[in-house]
């Protein structure tokens, strides 16, 4: 499948948050508990993207962040600084809508998020990152797919919940090629 990558604006956004109602123990990815998060008109065309298929039909999210060694939120005023951006690590976090998930499209969808994420900024780091629930294997076994692999464990929370998770990270290209 094709995907386009627009701004996140506030039809996109309040279809999320309104509709993406996901099943069983899944549930605590419900947009609507993500409402602040997907309605900061800050961060759309800065760190947040609605995600279009080949008919311009909504059918996911990206979230995009850079973190420092502290582990602190770069503003999404300071993400056209690419000097800055590429001394930060690239986090990345996805939604796909609730009816496309189990179509093994996890993988491919994932790919195309971590390849714009990195033109959009021209991001020259070492990795991409991301974080799951352990409990989440489906997940787990789409991001495996698209070239991540576990590097720590933690303690996350979710939607106010504590839950066991696992940190991942994608190998960029080789960030020496872009000197």
């Amino acid at each position: 499948m094709k995907y386009t990558f627009v701004p996140m604006n506030e039809a996109y956004a309040t279809e999320i948050v309104n509709t993406w109602k996901y099943e069983n123990e899944y549930a605590i990815y419900d947009y609507v508990n993500e409402a602040e998060h997907m309605l900061d008109a800050e961060a759309w065309d800065n760190g947040i993207f609605a995600i279009l298929n080949q008919d311009g039909a909504l059918v996911g999210e990206l979230s995009i962040e850079f973190l420092d060694e502290e582990e602190e939120y770069t503003p999404y005023s300071e993400f056209s600084n690419q000097e800055l951006t590429n001394q930060r690590e690239l986090w990345i976090g996805f939604g796909m809508r609730p009816d496309l998930i189990g179509q093994r499209r996890g993988a491919e969808f994932v790919a195309a998020c971590v390849q714009y994420a990195v033109e959009r900024y021209q991001y020259r780091g070492e990795y991409a990152r991301l974080g799951v629930a352990m409990f989440n294997q489906r997940a787990r076994r789409a991001y495996e797919k698209a070239g991540f692999q576990v590097f720590e464990r933690a303690i996350g929370t979710i939607n106010g919940k504590e839950f066991e998770c696992v940190y991942m990270r994608k190998k960029l290209a080789d960030p020496a090629i872009f000197r």
